[in-house]
């Protein structure tokens, strides 16, 4: 027996082989051991029995679909994508690292010193190892500007000797070879500066004297050199510095047209040192 395919509860029209209504899921056909299944707010007849409370009916389940597959091809071509990206980033980074890596050493390259022999380089890169690792070791910025300054690279020894006094201002050396190499680029009252400031921490420094000697000389204030010279003799003077100090007095008193005093150990040379 076929039933009305017409939902009793709608009205919406289903197909007729249709156990529910597609539109509000109403039953239109008999559950077993419910008998025939009356719509929604139909009551009993008069004089009838109310009709006995029945379960809902359970709306069937409709599984979420899956996402299809995608075709072999897209897929291997968005392997291939990723693949390719991967290759490419690692690159972008080996070369960014490359870059970093060749600036650290342009930066931290250890620059010959020019007239340098071998022992003087490795001596010079041995203190701007030092330095690198403490700036403020004093100790390596005056071996470096010694090597600086026995290579005649006077204006990078400036440099060093000026640090290295900024951070120890009690190292009488220091002022008295920044000094000579202030001289020697042509700067006298630079170095004549220095050289005081030497004999302001110790009086009877006699190379400081014999430098002021040599500074008032070559501006030709020879009595004022003969004067540095005579207290550069009173002082404990080096045995490098004993003989050319002496040619530097005798030098001057021949200026002034005086008789020169005689120099030790050299031949045709009379009279004796002053006192």
């Amino acid at each position: 027996m076929s039933h009305d395919p017409r939902c009793p509860s709608c009205g919406h029209l289903n197909d007729p082989e249709t156990a529910a209504c597609s539109q509000c899921n109403f039953p239109l056909r008999e559950v077993p051991g419910l008998g025939a299944v009356e719509p929604a707010g139909a009551g009993p007849a008069p004089g009838e029995a109310p009709a006995p409370v029945r379960d809902p009916a359970i709306r069937p389940f409709r599984p979420i679909r899956p996402r299809p597959p995608r075709p072999p091809h897209e897929t291997q071509q968005a392997q291939l994508w990723l693949w390719l990206g991967g290759i490419a980033g690692l690159i972008a980074v080996a070369m960014l690292l490359a870059t970093a890596y060749q600036g650290f050493r342009k930066n931290n390259r250890v620059a010959p010193v020019e007239g340098a022999k071998e022992a003087q380089q490795q001596a010079a890169e041995a203190a701007r190892a030092a330095i690198a690792r403490d700036s403020t070791n004093v100790n390596a910025h005056v071996a470096l500007a010694n090597v600086l300054y026995d290579t005649a690279n006077w204006a990078d020894a400036v440099v060093e000797y000026e640090i290295a006094a900024r951070l120890d201002s009690t190292r009488v050396e220091t002022f008295v070879d920044e000094g000579v190499c202030w001289f020697n680029l042509s700067h006298p009252d630079e170095a004549a500066a220095l050289f005081k400031k030497a004999l302001t921490l110790d009086p009877h420094q006699s190379v400081a004297l014999f430098n002021l000697g040599i500074v008032s000389e070559h501006e030709n204030r020879f009595e004022e050199a003969l004067k540095y010279y005579h207290q550069a003799m009173q002082g404990p003077v080096p045995d490098t510095m004993q003989k050319p100090l002496m040619e530097a007095m005798q030098r001057v008193m021949q200026k002034l047209g005086r008789r020169a005093p005689a120099i030790p150990g050299v031949a045709g040379s009379s009279g004796s040192p002053p006192n």
